[in-house]
């Protein structure tokens, strides 16, 4: 454990510094949901499709999950102090060149730019954190601590930003972010000593050429799982030169890290069966987690919600993570089987996704929704940390920062897989629902003649011709079978979510049983794959 005294002056109480450091972290983390606060003004804005502000938040995850391996050595070379303020001004001005982005290509590129910056000034957050924990449980409340606030950004970005968006354009977010940096700064200007973590190490060996191959293999399958859907996969040729240039790189960069005498990752650690189980693990949270996206286009499109009202329930959401945080900080400081909060935080998911199935319906009330919302946090929030733990516990220690730096592409991966999913249920599951409904337009159906004469009914006292009232009838109908597409797509993705998560859980509770099959026909195999206990 770092020693306070060598970080901070000695008339700095415990309690400033924690306050500090959350003060610089927040702000670190709002940038992640600018891109995704509201997708509709960010298109608006910028005069894009929804992929595309998708994509500039992906940009952002890529940046730092392929600095992340590299950012360790610059944090060894700098003074702590010195390292933290010219991550600040990275971070300022990557965020100032975003907000004067009027270009797709420009917003993707800082956005990059923004994820490297983001990654140091993170990763230094996060140590610091680690300084203020007792030793005997700072890796269980740490990693709550971090993912904790992590699974929040995008409910506390919605809220915060909805009372602005209506009244300042879309990019001067950048700039109340950069304002929310200052006071986190000026504090750690006056509290902090020029000292260093670690003893300097000069910056030879330098691996740009691992983090060249690895961005651009995190970017391009990004860009294939995003924009897949919308442009019809291997049809279109963007996709297949997006694909060939992966695979190109990624081989590349595989066949480095085999022969290079430092690996970028060490790749030896997919030979752990346990680290393999938490790749799949947090792969299925972070696809059910990626429902929250519909549901708020829901509250959206067809509840008609103003953001505003969207922020405030999702602070119900919030709430469910912080609990959910809570219980698992404690359920691993009293040393509970990983396989029993793992069964706990995925049956509370199932139980969120079955719920929602019953609620989708355009005369549902928005209070129906608070206690599901709850649960899902509490779900995610349970799961997120042990995972993680369980991943980077179940290698040797030499293979910690590869295992930490992959669980953070694995993030990325789950994300992009989320995209992808929704993706399809919203082009090509929500169009045949529509094209499905539109059907019954057309035909001798008795409802859907009585529909269009009650809208006829309501539009007769407007004062419009005959025709002009069917015309207006005939699009109200639509409009309905458009709502009623959405909700049926809707239900189908967390009907797909029910059955993963189902499935889930029968693995978690089949793993004992298949580790004591592999060991009764190979005593021998895998015993450090085992280390960790479920």
């Amino acid at each position: 454990m770092i020693e306070q005294v060598s970080l901070f002056k000695n008339w700095v109480s415990g309690w400033t510094i924690r306050v500090a450091i959350f003060m610089l972290f927040l702000p670190n983390l709002l940038l992640f949901g600018i891109s995704t606060a509201n997708v509709n003004v960010a298109c608006g804005f910028y005069g894009i499709e929804p992929n595309d502000a998708q994509y500039s938040l992906i940009a952002l995850y890529a940046g730092l999950v392929s600095f992340f391996p590299l950012e360790k050595r610059l944090a060894q070379f700098f003074v702590t102090k010195d390292y933290l303020f010219i991550s600040l001004i990275m971070e300022v001005i990557s965020a100032f060149a975003c907000y004067k982005a009027q270009n797709l290509y420009f917003l993707i590129f800082f956005r990059f730019l923004e994820g490297l910056a983001n990654c140091s000034l993170a990763s230094i957050c996060i140590v610091l954190i680690f300084s203020q924990l007792k030793s005997e449980r700072s890796k269980e409340i740490g990693y709550s601590v971090v993912f904790g606030i992590l699974l929040s950004t995008f409910p506390f970005i919605t809220f915060l930003s909805a009372p602005f968006l209506d009244s300042i354009n879309f990019n001067n977010l950048y700039i109340l972010v950069m304002y929310t940096f200052l006071p986190g700064g000026i504090v750690f200007l006056i509290i902090m000593r020029r000292t260093r973590i670690n003893r300097k190490i000069p910056l030879y060996q330098f691996d740009w050429r691992s983090f060249s191959l690895y961005a651009l293999s995190l970017m391009l399958i990004s860009y294939c799982l995003i924009y897949g859907q919308q442009f019809n996969w291997f049809s279109d040729r963007r996709i297949w030169w997006a694909v060939s240039l992966f695979v190109v790189s990624f081989s590349t960069y595989i066949l480095r890290q085999l022969h290079v005498k430092r690996p970028y990752i060490n790749l030896k650690i997919f030979t752990y069966s346990n680290y393999v189980t938490g790749f799949l693990l947090i792969m299925v949270l972070y696809i059910a987690r990626g429902a929250l996206s519909l549901t708020t286009a829901f509250f959206t499109n067809v509840l008609g919600m103003d953001p505003i009202y969207i922020g405030y329930i999702l602070l119900f959401n919030i709430g469910g993570i912080i609990f959910g945080i809570l219980i698992s900080s404690r359920l691993l400081i009293y040393k509970l089987p990983v396989m029993l909060i793992w069964i706990l935080g995925f049956s509370l998911l199932l139980m969120h996704s079955i719920w929602m199935t019953l609620l989708f319906d355009a005369s549902t009330e928005y209070s129906a929704f608070i206690i599901p919302l709850i649960i899902q946090g509490l779900g995610t929030g349970i799961l997120l940390a042990p995972i993680i733990i369980f991943m980077i516990t179940a290698v040797p220690p030499d293979l910690g920062p590869s295992a930490a730096a992959t669980a953070v592409a694995f993030r990325l991966l789950g994300t992009s897989l989320s995209i992808a999913l929704i993706n399809f249920f919203q082009l090509y599951d929500q169009q045949n629902h529509f094209n499905r409904f539109q059907d019954s337009l057309y035909s001798a159906d008795p409802l859907v003649d009585q529909r269009v004469q009650t809208y006829r009914k309501l539009l007769s006292n407007s004062g419009l011709s005959g025709e002009r009232t069917l015309l207006l009838a005939n699009k109200l109908l639509k409009n309905t079978v458009d709502q009623q597409a959405q909700i049926r797509a809707t239900i189908d993705y967390y009907y797909l979510m029910c059955w993963l998560l189902i499935l889930t859980l029968i693995l978690i509770i089949c793993i004992p049983a298949i580790k004591q099959y592999k060991i009764l026909i190979d005593p021998i195999a895998d015993v450090n794959g085992m280390r960790t206990n479920l």
